[in-house]
């Protein structure tokens, strides 16, 4: 049985009429990066509502890089519908997004406020979440070779 295991996890060469499958994907520090440094122009004014701006738009980067790694997890075959997983997604981030501004922005600590710059800091709270599942997802396609 163990013979039977070993095997199946063995890729053979197309020659011994086998698979042969490599990842050639991207990277996900690369899409992370590109997301980040497509807004490190914004994010650096002495601006709180230009640096909230410029999370903002790397977040929706970093959600559309998830998004965009669903066609290759879920093709139109698979048992997974693209559109579900886009809607919880969304769901997630939505939620996250809300629990992490009440954490930074309506704590006990915060009265009367905690100021313009707290008001940013609920997108880096999302921002890791989509990091780290970026980073899921390559990490999986990379173990899948897919």
């Amino acid at each position: 049985m163990a013979t039977i295991v070993a095997l199946a996890t063995i890729s053979f060469p197309a020659s011994a009429g086998g698979p042969v499958r490599n990842y050639n994907g991207p990277e996900a520090e690369v899409l992370i990066k590109a997301c980040w440094d497509k807004t490190l122009k914004e994010r650096s004014m002495p601006s709180a509502g230009r640096i909230r701006s410029g999370m903002i738009k790397s977040v929706l980067c970093l959600e559309a890089v998830v998004v965009g790694q669903f066609d290759a997890l879920f093709p139109d075959s698979g048992p997974v519908s693209r559109e579900q997983d886009v809607k919880k997604l969304k769901t997630l981030l939505k939620a996250a997004g809300e629990l992490y501004w009440d954490i930074y922005t309506r704590n006990a600590g915060c009265e009367p406020g905690c100021g313009l710059m707290a008001q940013t800091y609920h997108l880096s709270g999302m921002a890791h979440i989509l990091e780290y599942m970026i980073r899921e997802i390559i990490r999986t396609r990379k173990e899948r070779m897919f």
